[in-house]
Parts: structure tokens; sequence; C-alpha cells
């Protein structure tokens, strides 16, 4: 620490704050009076003291310092190549720092100046000594420098710069409470101040230029809102040419944007080419959270500046909202210039804090907020959310301050966060990134989780309002303050990125149809360059040392791949990365519309289903929206109030919106549904309460436009300061659809809902009542390839007779369809509809007579019958249907002009009995057909009057039954039944020849089929004694007509040695043709010897029917014979020679 102390200046802090006291009252005024004698815009701990002292503020008292919680030194972080970075404080004297800006020496790395607000400590003893100076030459590992402020006292806001000379310079409010920056040549040796202006200042920041490439390089810039003099409320800017020696006349640059209450919280840098550029919160009302980004710039190095501009609007900072913490907070924006000369050079990259995400500015979040431009902020880029812990948790990051390594543009970020302690405490954490803020990595940087606490003796809840961030050459300093030790002070924690040369310019081609990957980047190559990483959701998948890679995803989902250069030496680059997704989420819904008919005091329920028809899971929320048939002109009381206190944020439902004093404010764009009988609870929060401030709600429940009749709700915390609560609950008989919620914050007085008060505001927002519309569930996620039934109640409980219409508009994240509108119709009617049907059981094929008698309505009444199935449709009041061939159900609709009810009877068609005896057929004579129906029914009847299930059918014949089941359901059922001939074969007795003759077999019926017992398949077949020599042979033959009927025949032919033996010389050849035959036929008889023989036919019994004696027979003899008066049949033919004789057989038909 410097040896000498700066006595006068440590004398003159101490005459400065004699007398002040840490909590100032004054009785002889009241609280609004006070108020109004202050502006609440400044954030000047001087002007707050000033206040104090003269009875109109109160300072921050001593408290008990929450007991910090070690959290270990680790970095864990794939951008930081250091691995473990103690905090380290900057100095141990006792005393407070807040309030930290800190940068570093161009041409020496090592070399950070760092100024904080600082105060004597304990508190009896405190003085204020302001903006003060402390450096480091060994990379911040150990500091030097002196607790009072640079170049005597002043009022804080401490800016410090460093030039390419080495010449420190640190920027503040005055003692004066005007803008002064200090210089000094001999690295804090000793400081020279210098007054800029005297006029009330504010929120100053201090920049010089040491960018080699600029014209203006070593011109230094300092900017402030101006509190004082005609300029009030902009943002003022000067220059200083010759080493912070003497500053141009102050101008203001602002005045362009128009902010509707003042401009503040400004932030300086330059660019590659000497541009100068300025950024700021603009506040468009007062209190509130910042609402917008004002931009200017300079290309003359900051001789004049282009018109100013609103950058970025629709935001909401944390001015007046705040955090869960005991600290007075902003959200003002920083800004960095790239001039490192590599690809992003000349970029500009702005952070800020925002309420959910910028334009939508909802919900309980605070995240760090990024945009930047290309082209000298001529245009932005959408925000780029910079802490990656998960949105939607609540979590508060918070003073963001942001820098770009001038060496290697890579982008740092320090802020407070909670992610990972309660809500009252935080850590600090930092966030790097090498692709222009495209992506980010965020890590815990401080060894601790402490309690942030107001300084005692300051502005109240003043615990600093910025943190500080630099970094050159690979080396960042964050630099923050907490309270661990007990009291507020600074620590610098610094570490190391990893400059490696690193992929770049990640690209993914994906292949929908099967998941193939193409990974491809860039790489200038690099010495001791090994291969590259590949990375997916942080597992490491391959290897290559090519810029392509293929991979191929395991199934559809969300995926982010990372590729690293490796290098020896067990070295790796930061990664490049990029996030891919395979597939989408889709929606179906069943129903295009719903519609429902009730009587007063009816209740009903339908169902629709969502299906998830894509690759990913479908997330959906559904929003009843009520409307009403009436008109609404919401043709209200006027309302509106003067301000001073106002309504700055109303959370209810849907609702959450902040905003500043509009005397009165239409936000009936706003809504939020309510469903009657269920409890809803209501916060409003006053922007700038006093003790005896109050809250008044009306809800028009019946719609009439109309508070007065409406009973007023019970708000809780009233009179007061607020927070307001009270639990409202739609009262029964409450009119469905869209109607206002008034909302109104005054001081004293009767608080009514309408006309004007002096002070106080109000605001109106929509309530969408829902009495007959009950939707479950209201939202919920369905896997892909599932569905949801959502479930649709109808309440016509206390509801007049009329048309009811809501829609149901189902948002949800298919990117093709994120939005479906379901409209539901209720018509709420005295009209009934008795629908009946005679009889109302049937069997399949009859009729049935259907009747709708209707009651209530018009008296005239039109009818409209259809059926599920479909298949029917009449206009008839009671029409007949036939036939009905399954369980059908009818359904009428009447309309009487004005309403259509609709009503069903079903009729049940009982089902006949299954019976099938087949198609007709045929069989063969001497066979038997069984004809069966399955057993179980009630009676069976045949054509011959038989009961049983089967019958037995051998003839020809029509056979038919008649079944009846338990339902006394008949169904009949019939076949014809043909008995068809069968072959007649007569292959005559057994006999015996001579082994050496030739034996004919004549099987009959021309045109059948034939097989042999030898194989053949023809009609006739000779057959000796082949094969069997002397003995007997069996013959038999199988013949099939065209009836496919068989019949078969067989002989045994026995071949005897008839050599030498006179009988058997003689061999006698029989052949009848043609056999089968009508009677009338042709015998042939060939004998070989002369010989006499007798011929016979007899028929089947025996008897004789032909006769011819002593038949001479030398060679072939031939005789007809007539034997068509006898009947049909098979006959034998006998011929008898001496003591032999043969037989055949004659078929007669």
């Amino acid at each position: 620490m410097k040896k000498a102390k700066l006595v006068l200046a440590l004398v003159a802090i101490v005459l400065f704050v004699l007398g002040i006291k840490w909590a100032v009252s004054d009785d002889s005024k009241d609280e609004k009076t006070r108020r109004s004698l202050v502006d609440t815009r400044v954030d000047n701990n001087g002007y707050w003291k000033k206040m104090a002292k003269e009875g109109l503020a109160i300072l921050n008292p001593e408290i008990t310092v929450e007991k910090a919680i070690y959290t270990g030194i680790e970095i864990k972080a794939a951008t930081v190549k250091t691995k473990d970075s103690p905090d380290i404080p900057v100095t141990t004297e006792n005393c407070t720092q807040s309030e930290n800006s800190i940068f570093i020496n161009p041409n020496d790395y090592l070399n950070p100046l760092n100024s904080n607000n600082s105060t004597t400590d304990p508190v009896e003893d405190r003085g204020l000594f302001g903006a003060n100076d402390f450096y480091s030459f060994d990379g911040g590992e150990t500091w030097d420098g002196e607790l009072e402020g640079a170049g005597g006292p002043n009022w804080g806001d401490p800016a410090a710069a460093i030039d390419q000379n080495g010449r420190y310079y640190v920027g503040y409010i005055s003692v004066g409470m005007g803008m002064g920056v200090s210089y000094s040549f001999n690295q804090g040796n000793s400081w020279t101040a210098v007054e800029i202006t005297s006029v009330l200042s504010d929120k100053n920041h201090l920049w010089v230029d040491n960018c080699l490439t600029s014209p203006y390089e070593g011109n230094i810039y300092d900017s402030w809102t101006i509190f004082g003099g005609s300029d009030r409320y902009e943002i003022g800017f000067s220059r200083s040419t010759n080493s912070g020696i003497n500053y141009s006349t102050p101008i203001e640059i602002s005045s362009d944007v128009a902010a509707g209450s003042h401009n503040q919280g400004v932030n300086i840098n330059t660019g590659p080419n000497g541009e100068v550029y300025a950024v700021w919160s603009i506040y468009d009302s007062w209190p509130s959270d910042e609402t917008a980004i004002g931009f200017a710039k300079s290309l003359d190095g900051g001789a004049s500046f282009n018109t100013s501009i609103r950058i970025i609007e629709n935001i909401r900072g944390i001015r007046i909202t705040e955090t869960s913490k005991n600290m007075r907070v902003n959200s003002f924006p920083v800004l960095t210039v790239d001039v490192s000369g590599g690809a992003y050079n000349g970029n500009l990259y702005i952070v800020w804090s925002n309420i959910g995400e910028p334009g939508i500015n909802t919900g309980a979040d605070i995240d760090a907020y990024m945009i930047k431009s290309s082209d000298q902020g001529d245009t932005w880029s959408d925000p780029i959310k910079v802490n990656q812990d998960p949105s939607g948790l609540g979590k508060e990051h918070y003073f963001p301050w942001i820098t770009c390594d001038p060496e290697n543009g890579i982008l740092s970020v320090i802020f407070y966060d909670d992610r990972n302690v309660s809500s009252t405490q935080c850590e600090v954490y930092c966030a790097n990134s090498y692709d222009a803020g495209e992506t980010w990595e965020d890590f815990k940087v401080s060894d601790v989780a402490f309690t942030p606490a107001p300084i005692p003796g300051l502005a109240e809840r003043y615990f600093g309002d910025y943190l500080g961030i630099s970094a050159r050459n690979g080396l960042v300093y964050p630099c923050w303050t907490d309270n661990r030790s007990g009291s507020a002070m600074t620590y610098v924690s610094p570490y190391e990125t990893i400059t490696l040369a690193c992929p770049e310019n990640l690209t993914v081609d994906l292949t929908f149809e099967t998941g193939q990957l193409d990974l491809i980047w860039f790489f200038e190559g690099a010495e001791d360059f090994l291969y590259f990483n590949i990375y997916r959701d942080d597992e490491i998948i391959g290897n290559t040392e090519d810029t392509t890679y293929t991979d191929y995803l395991p199934d559809y989902g969300y995926y982010n791949y990372k590729v690293t250069a490796y290098y020896e030496g067990d070295e790796e680059s930061v990664p490049a990365q990029v996030d891919v997704q395979w597939g989408d989420a889709h929606i179906s819904v069943n129903t295009t519309e719903i519609t429902e008919t009730l009587q007063p005091g009816e209740t009903s329920t339908q169902f629709f289903t969502i299906y998830s028809i894509g690759e990913l899971e479908l997330e959906y929320l559904i929003n009843p929206v009520i409307s009403s048939g009436k008109e609404y002109s919401r043709d209200y009381c006027a309302a509106s109030g003067g301000c001073d206190e106002y309504i700055y944020n109303v959370q209810l439902g849907n609702i959450n919106n902040s905003s500043g004093c509009d005397e009165y404010a239409d936000y009936t764009d706003i809504s939020t549904s309510m469903s009657i009988g269920n409890s809803y609870e209501i916060t409003v929060i006053n922007g700038n309460p006093y003790s005896q401030d109050q809250c008044g709600i009306w809800i028009d429940w019946n719609r009439n436009e109309d508070f007065s009749d409406d009973e007023p709700i019970s708000v809780i915390g009233t009179p007061g300061n607020g927070p307001y609560t009270a639990t409202i609950t739609p009262p029964v008989g409450s009119q469905s659809g869209t109607t206002t919620m008034r909302v109104r914050i005054t001081y004293t007085g009767a608080v009514e809902p309408c006309g004007t008060t002096t002070y106080g505001e109000v605001e109106d927002y929509s309530i969408n009542v829902i009495g007959w519309l009950i939707v479950t569930p209201l939202e919920g996620t369905i896997l892909a390839g599932d569905s949801a039934i959502i479930q649709v109640d109808f309440d016509a409980a206390n509801m007049e007779i009329g048309i009811y219409y809501a829609d149901l508009i189902i948002s949800n994240n298919d990117p093709d369809l994120p939005q479906i509108t379901i409209p539901v119709t209720l018509n709420v009617t005295d009209m009934y509809v008795d629908v009946s049907v005679d009889p109302e059981e049937i069997c399949v094929g009859e009729s049935a007579q259907l009747f709708a008698d209707p009651t209530g309505g018009s008296g005239t009444y039109t009818y409209s019958w259809t059926s599920d199935p479909e298949g029917f449709f009449s206009e008839d009041q009671n029409p007949v249907f036939t036939p009905i061939l399954e369980t059908t159900t009818f359904i009428v609709e009447v309309d009487d002009g004005q309403f259509q009810i609709n009503g069903q009877a079903t009729v049940i068609a009982r089902p006949l009995p299954d019976i099938n005896l087949g198609n007709d057929t045929a069989i063969c004579q001497g066979e038997s057909l069984v004809l069966e129906i399955p057993e179980g029914y009630k009676s069976y009847l045949w054509q011959d009057g038989s009961t049983n299930n089967t019958y037995t059918v051998t003839e020809t014949g029509l056979y038919w039954i008649e079944v009846t089941n338990l339902f006394d359901c008949v169904s009949t059922d019939s076949i014809e039944v043909t008995a068809n001939p069968i072959p007649v074969i007569d292959l005559g007795i057994d006999t015996s020849i001579c082994a050496h003759l030739i034996y004919t077999l004549d099987a009959g019926n021309p045109g059948a089929t034939y097989l042999w017992s030898t194989g053949e398949t023809t009609q006739i077949i000779e057959t000796d004694s082949s094969g069997v020599g002397l003995g007997t042979k069996n013959i038999w033959v199988d013949v099939t007509n065209n009836y496919i009927c068989t019949s078969s025949d067989s002989v045994a032919v026995t071949f005897y040695d008839c050599t030498g033996i006179d009988e058997f010389v003689n061999k006698i050849g029989i052949n009848i043709f043609p056999n089968p035959n009508n009677g009338i036929f042709t015998v042939e008889l060939n004998s070989e010897n002369n010989t006499t023989v007798n011929l016979k036919i007899l028929n089947s019994l025996g008897a004789i029917v032909y006769e011819l004696n002593k038949v001479e027979l030398s060679g072939k003899y031939l005789k007809n014979i007539d034997i068509s008066n006898f009947s049909e049949g098979i006959y034998s033919l006998i011929i008898e020679e001496k003591n032999k004789t043969y037989n055949t057989k004659i078929v007669v038909q």
C-alpha cells in the first residue's frame, strides 16, 4: 500500500460527511411532501447523503451480514485454461468497496487498474472516499494502491482506463456532484483531478481509444447523465485530446430518442477505426423499469455525433421490479467492441439484464441478454441469452458487464447469479464466447456464495450498481463486490482463456430419412496439432484428422455436437459447436368444432383427442376464450389519477403486466380466464409507494358496464406500501364472456372505481369469465405416437336461454401448425324432444317406427333424421325405416327456427340364426349326406317335420330347415340333393382257359374312365398267363362315370396246361357289342374248331329270358338279340359246350 496518505483529502471527506446520520427523518414534512422534493432517478450517493441531511431521505442502517458459504476455487469450463482461481481482495484494510471498474494496461496485460467506491469501516468512523485506485503488476496476484479517492475525495461511480503510454485515468462524480476525471502519469503514485462539469450528474463511464489503427488513438471519452440545466435527463459527453489534461465543452447526445422520462446508465467504447459508440437505458416513464436502449455514434473522434436512435425497444429491465436480493439494481447496458483484427473485427456487443425473454418480458426469470451489430450499429441481431442455465425456474442473473479481448476477439461477461443458491444469495459467474456471442459457456468464478446487504450509511439499499471485467492476451480479470468478510469488499479472480487455434464455422448436413449427420468445419492449422475430437452431448464419439466427420443419430431428438482441436502436451482447444434437431413435433386433433344443446340447469360432457403425430414429443396449452352473443362496448365511467404512486405491476393468472404511470391505462388487450366458483390470487405492486396509499379492485361480473352494482374485491395490504393482494372468486350468476377488471392505486381518501384523483393511477384489464365451459387438462406433453383425451364439460346452471360461444385455442410446438382454434357453441333452450321407437328390439331385416315429440321453442318444427351407422335420412316427423340390418341409433334434429336440438333412440337388431346347408350338391346312388345345423338354437324344423339338428339324405330331393334362436328370430335355408347313378360293370364269372389262349375283358360303360389292376385305362383289355404262368390271375377294374360315381368288379381267370387234352383244345371267344346297351345287341362267338353250343341269357334272378340251342360254330358266329322288352339291369350270357361253360355280363340300360 502507499506509505503516504492524502491527509487533506481525508480531512475534506470527514468534514463533508460530518453530522450525517445513517437514518434521517424530518417530522415537519409528511411523507409525500418529502418525497416530492427528491429526484428518485438519481443514483448519486452524494445526492442521497445531501437529501438525508435535509431530512428527505433515509440512509442504510447498520445490519448484520449473513455468513458466506465457501463453494471452492475450481473453475469448470472448457474455455478456461485456469483450473483453480482463488478470489483475491485488492486490499485488506478496514473499508467498504463497491461499483468496480477494471482496465488492463494495453502494453502489459499483467498490469490491471481497479477503481471502486470506498468508505471507511467500521460505521462510526465512516467517511466516503469515492472512486479510488488499486493496481497490480503480477496479473492480479498482489495489489497496491489507496482507499482514498484518486486525485481527492469524490462521490464515486468509478471508471478506470489506461492509455498506450501507460497513463492511468479514473472517472467519477466530483465533490460538487458534477463530472471529474483524474489522471496519473506515474502509475498511481500521484493524481491530478480535472473537473469536466459542475452540473448535477450521475452514472458516468470513461473510455480511452487504444486502437493503433485509429486516427484518434489516445483520445479520452467521458459520458454521463445530466441531472441539471437545460439538458436535464439527457446523456452528456466530453472528450480530451491531450491525455486528460483538458476536456471539451460537454454536449448532449441522446435527445433524438425522445425518452418519456430520462436517459441513464451510459456506456462508451471505440472501434478499430476510431468510431466512438455510446449506449444507455431509456426510461419512458418514471418510476419504471428500463424499456429501451439508446445508441449514438461519432465517426470524427467524438467531435460530433450522428442522430441518436433506439436500437431495441420493448425490453424490461429490473430498476423498479428489482431482484429478490436486498440491494438496489438497474439494467444499464454495457458495450464492447472487437478491435482484434480477427474474423469479427469491428463487431459491437451489448449486454443487459431482462425480465423474461426480451419482447415478452414476463415471468420470474432475470437473464443476461446480448445483441450485436456487424455494421457499426446500423442493424442489430435478435437477443441471445448469455447465461446457460434453463429458463423458467425463477433464477436471477444481473449486473452483466462484457469485455472483448483486443488480442483475439474472445468475449467474456461477468454477472451475479443465484442458480445454485437461495433467492437472497448469489454467486459470481462468468461466460466466454469464441464465436461472436452466438454460443456461450458459463461457469462459477467466485469462491463463495454470499448474501448481498446494503452498505450502512450510503443511499437506500445501495450495494454497488455494477461489476467489472477486462481481458487482454487471454488473461481475464473479473472484478466484483461481495461481503464474505462482513463488509462489502472488492475481489478479483483472474483466469486464462484457451487461445489455441480451434475449429471454426462448424456446420451440419442432416439426412432426415436415415439420421446420417455430416459435420464440416474450418481449421487454419497450427503447430503441434494432432487431431480433432468429436463430442455428442459432451461424450466423445470419435476423432479424425479431417475437417469432416459422419455420425448416425441414435434416435429422433435434440443433440449438441462439439469439435475440438487436440494438441501435443495434452492440450485441447475450445470447441466449435452446433445444435442438431432430428424430427419435429406435429399435432392432429380429431374435431374441428364442438356443439352442445342443453336445457337450463343441465350438464353434459364431450371429449376430443389430441394426437402427437410427429417424431418428437408434443407440448400443448389450451386457452378457452369465452365470447358472447351480445355486444360489449366497454362504456365504463372515466377514471384516472395524477401519478406519483402508481400501478407498477399486476399479476393475475396469465396477466403479468409491468408499466410506468400513465394516469389511466387501457390494458384490456391483456386478459386471463376465470371459472365460476374457482379462486384466483391477484397481486398489485405499487411503483412508488407511500404508507397511506390504497388499492381498489372491481370486476363487472354482470357485464352491464357499471362497477357500482358489483361487490368490490377485498384487498389485503391497503392502506399501505403494498404489495396488495386479494383472492378473487367469480360469483355464481356471473355472466360468461369477456368483462372488465379495474385496478386503482390512490393516496388518502375514498377509493372509488370512477373519477379522477390527485395522485395514483387506474388500469383496466380483461377477464374471460368461464361459467359454462370447463376444459381439462389445459396443458400437457404427449410422447411421439401417443395421444391425450381432452374433457369438455358443459354446465347450463343459472344460464338464460340463448346461444353461447367460445374458442379453444390450442398452442403447441408444431412448427407447421403452432395454433389450432376449435369453435365451441352451447345452445341453451327450453325446447325438448322426446324420441322413441317401436319396437325397440327387432330381428335383423325387420322395420321400426320412429317417433319425435318436441315441446317448447317456437312451436313450429322441422325434422331431420339420420342414423349411426349411416344409411337413413328422413324429414318426416315419424318415419319408418326398413330393413334394419344392425343395431342402429336414429338421431333427429328438431329446428324451431332459432334453436336446433337433437334427440336419439336406438333400435336393437337381434341377430338371425346363422345357418348354412351349403350349396346344392349331388351324391352317388348308395351313398348318404348328413345335413347339420349347430346346436344351441331354440328349435329346428325339417321339411318332413323332423326336429333334430341333423338330417340324413340318400335320395334325390329338395331339403329345407327352419331354425329359431333364443330371440325368436327365424332363419331358413334349403338345399337340393341329386342321387346320381353308378356305373354297372360285369366282368363275368370266374373262368378257366388254356394257358396259351388270350382272355378278353370288357368293363362296359363307354365314355367312362377306367383303372384296371393291370394299370390299363381302356374299356376292354386282354389278358393271358403272362406273369402267372399256370395258375389264377385276379383282375379288377374301377369305373368312374360322368357323375364322378365309381363302381368296381373283379374276375379270377385260371390258366391250365391244355397240351394233349382234347377237352381243352377248343377255345370259344365271346364278344358283346354294344355293352352296355338298350336291350338290342350282337353276340359274337369265335371258335378255332367246329363245335356245338347252347346260348342262354339269364336275368339277375337267374331266370332265362332268351335261349338258343345247338348253335353250330366254325370260326366266327354273329347273332343279333333283342331283349329290350325286359327291364334294365345286368344280365348273364351263358355259353355251354359239352363239359365246358363260358359266362359274361350284359348291361341293359
